[in-house]
């Protein structure tokens, strides 16, 4: 590595920023200098920095994925040297938006995770963006989230699974609200999308952060910890939306088929999200029972039996 103890400031341009500390690692410069290389992320995606040991002291007690700020200067090799580096303060972590901290470099459908995080910036409930930080920017449950499958071997069982599903669950239950009734408010939409979005947030205890099955993913329901994954963010909502909290903690205990916990669906988001839930499932299933077969006829898939009818036969002549 080049000698990096000396930029020019013509060939740089100021930085500074807050972000998930994702990586580390010391490195030697020609002049044997020793740097520690950092990975900074956040939801756009990587920053590659350089702190000189030799000028800066590291903070203590800096760990994976907690929030960094960092400054100093960006040289035309894309890289920056550091002149600042240290655990970001309460304000600068409660300023960034919603989702912002999430790191990009963890999603393995990033294209959807892209598609998750404008469309929560997009929500106009203060409370509800509130309530997703404390849901889903949570050190220990993103990293499931955006890795695990939405199931081992249904469907969407593949990395990014469950983010993908989830977003289509949220996404289709809305667009079912607005076609059915469309003069329901802005802000019960919104919070439809939010249910729909966590309804399998459950499935982030079962899963570890490479999104591998856990020995919670064999002996519980994932269903059995939606309400905890979503107890932090529910608390919040009970000081300061309190219909809210009472309104997805109905729908996350009732939507599901047969209504596990006891409870009918007394408001229709729940059905919405659940007929959402089954299409989407079903949707994936019948495209891999005929990833491999006719693009016509009958296949299964496990004690699933799917058809697809023959269209050209049935077209008018």
């Amino acid at each position: 590595m080049k000698r990096l103890d000396n930029v020019p400031t013509h060939l740089s341009r100021t930085f500074t920023g807050t972000y998930r500390l994702t990586g580390r690692v010391v490195e030697f410069d020609n002049a044997k200098t020793p740097f520690l290389k950092l990975r900074l992320s956040d939801c756009l995606g990587d920053q590659i920095a350089m702190l000189n040991l030799s000028k800066t002291t590291v903070p203590e007690r800096i760990g994976h994925l907690d929030f960094v700020t960092a400054s100093g200067v960006k040289c035309l090799s894309g890289q920056f040297i550091l002149d600042e580096f240290r655990r970001a303060s309460r304000d600068e972590v409660t300023s960034m938006d919603t989702l912002q901290s999430l790191p990009r470099v963890y999603s393995p459908v990033p294209e959807v995770f892209d598609k998750l995080v404008a469309t929560v910036q997009s929500l106009q409930s203060e409370c509800l963006r509130a309530f997703l930080t404390r849901v889903l920017e949570r050190k220990d449950r993103l990293e499931a989230f955006l890795n695990a499958p939405a199931s081992v071997n249904y469907h969407h069982a593949y990395p990014g699974g469950l983010l993908e599903h989830s977003l289509n669950v949220a996404n289709n239950a809305v667009a079912m609200l607005r076609l059915n009734e469309p003069a329901m408010s802005r802000l019960m939409q919104e919070t439809c999308f939010v249910a729909g979005l966590l309804h399998d947030i459950g499935k982030t205890y079962t899963y570890d952060s490479k999104g591998k099955p856990n020995a919670a993913w064999k002996l519980c329901s994932h269903d059995a910890f939606t309400l905890e994954a979503c107890a932090y963010g529910l608390a919040y909502l009970d000081k300061h939306a309190s219909d809210l909290a009472i309104m997805l903690r109905h729908i996350w205990t009732c939507a599901s088929p047969g209504a596990r916990y006891g409870q009918k669906a007394a408001i229709t988001l729940a059905r919405y999200i659940r007929d959402a839930d089954g299409q989407s499932a079903m949707a994936d299933n019948q495209i891999r029972a005929f990833r491999t077969k006719s693009h016509w006829g009958f296949s299964r898939l496990g004690q699933n039996l799917f058809w697809r009818p023959e269209v050209s036969a049935l077209q008018p002549q």
